[in-house]
């Protein structure tokens, strides 16, 4: 498959990624990128729009996506609202309906995007070349990415000075779904309403085999967004499974696997086994996102580390849903619940991954999912510092920085706690510069005076340290 080159004077059809325009984002937009292969597989000149003031007069349609609601769509395209230009987009993606609270308008806007391009009046005047029942219009499940679309936008992010390597998620991989749907129904989650999970593509659909001038892999790797694999039948991810490890090629599932199934399947164990003789690319990612999980959590870790004790595990840790400025016992449960499961995925030697949602920013004190989140995402300080001794390690990185002398790089709270009740962090010294309390430690003493009733638990907590807790012997004794 050839990069495309759009002549500038040529009409043609523009591809629009709105979180890429506004946020920027990691990961390229998968649904973009199937319009895009149908579109070449039609002939059809299209190109990526990567000026959010972009002259719309060149395109006949523009494809529109927004895959998070915080995303602000592009100038050009509120422009046109109310105008005859407002015709040309076809837009979609979860971003126009993730926070919808009503069950029934949630089901009705989620079918609609499921199925609006299906029936898209312009894609159904193109042929579908790629098999199936359908001769024309784009068939979702069956259809290869335009895996180039994203060439011009690494192209430009090389220009501006970026390394090529940090945009290698739009480049080195083939992504799709192997299967689709969850059983879960995570109030948070856009699969909330599923109760199953199908098979969706073959992994020959979107597996791309380009190679380079030295018969090398363009994409050496594969990545999958499928929302729960392992809640599948047995008769579905067994195959699958053996199928991505017969391709001898790394892959990844990039939206986690779902560590409970090890403990509730009858083919746990067997799903360790398979899983540890895989070529996996990256960490192993799993879900911990509700503290009421956690027997079966860790039942699952049991298994799983006996199979995969050498190597690492991610975990997401989900907080800051639905909170509010006051309602203070939410937000200090919602705080003590993701130190607890902190604390259970230390005693396994797990890493955690703080994922907050947006309703953290209603918080009490929002700054402490951000200090929380610094710490843990950052393998190197969570395995080695408890969350106080980040914080403190930043103090006094700061004074470092600003010429005071420091003879303890990290204090107990105790120790900083008298220094801080004499003065010693307000008192001049021989430049007249006083050292000064950073953010992050005075996020933590905002949180002991906050709760004052809590304040021995939060010191225990702010001091969970994996190399404390660690405990081999939870995963090194004979499987339950």
């Amino acid at each position: 498959m050839k990069a495309l080159r759009v002549p500038p004077m040529y009409k043609r059809i523009g591809l629009c990624d709105s979180d890429l325009l506004d946020n920027g984002t990691r990961h390229p937009n998968l649904v973009l990128m199937k319009i895009a292969g149908f579109l070449f597989d039609n002939n059809i000149l299209f190109e990526l729009i990567l000026d959010p003031k972009t002259d719309i007069s060149k395109y006949n349609h523009i494809f529109l996506s927004r895959v998070f609601s915080f995303t602000k769509l592009p100038e050009f395209y509120e422009k046109t609202k109310g105008t005859p230009d407002e015709n040309k987009f076809h837009i979609g993606g979860t971003g126009f309906y993730a926070n919808i609270t009503s069950v029934s308008e949630y089901k009705k806007k989620r079918d609609e995007d499921f199925n609006r391009l299906d029936n898209d009046l312009y894609l159904n005047t193109l042929d579908n070349c790629r098999g199936g029942s359908k001769a024309k219009g784009i068939d979702m499940a069956r259809q290869m990415p335009y895996y180039h679309l994203y060439d011009s936008y690494v192209d430009k992010q090389e220009k501006a000075g970026f390394k090529r390597d940090k945009y290698k998620d739009y480049q080195k991989y083939s992504i799709g779904f192997l299967t689709r749907g969850c059983v879960r129904h995570c109030p948070f989650c856009i699969n909330k309403l599923e109760n199953k999970v199908c098979p969706y593509s073959q992994l020959e659909w979107f597996l791309d085999n380009e190679r380079d001038s030295h018969g090398n892999l363009v994409r050496p790797y594969i990545y999958l967004w499928d929302d729960n694999f392992l809640a599948s039948d047995r008769t579905i991810w067994e195959p699958l499974l053996k199928e991505l490890m017969a391709t001898k090629r790394p892959f990844q599932f990039r939206q986690g696997l779902d560590e409970r199934m090890l403990a509730q399947s009858p083919d746990g164990e067997l799903m360790a086994q398979m899983l540890s003789k895989s070529k996996y690319h990256g960490d192993f990612i799993f879900a911990f996102d509700n503290w009421k999980d956690k027997d079966l959590i860790e039942k699952a870790l049991k298994i799983w580390k006996h199979h995969n004790s050498k190597k690492t595990t991610k975990f997401y840790l989900f907080c800051g849903f639905m909170l509010s400025k006051d309602n203070l016992d939410k937000f200090y449960k919602d705080i003590w619940e993701l130190f607890q499961r902190i604390r259970v995925l230390m005693s396994y030697e797990c890493i955690g991954y703080v994922m907050r949602h947006d309703d953290y920013h209603k918080s009490p004190l929002p700054n402490i999912y951000v200090q929380i989140a610094r710490w843990c995402n950052q393998p190197q300080f969570y395995k080695k510092q408890s969350f106080w001794e980040y914080c403190y390690r930043n103090q006094t990185y700061w004074e470092q920085k600003n010429g005071f002398v420091v003879i303890h790089e990290i204090k107990q709270f105790e120790e900083f706690h008298r220094d801080y009740e004499s003065g010693y962090y307000i008192r001049e010294d021989h430049r007249g510069k006083t050292r000064k309390i950073n953010k992050c430690v005075q996020t933590v003493l905002d949180m002991l005076d906050m709760f004052p009733e809590h304040r021995e638990e939060l010191l225990e907590m702010f001091n969970y340290k994996m190399s404390n807790l660690r405990d081999p012997k939870l995963w090194e004794q004979k499987i339950i």
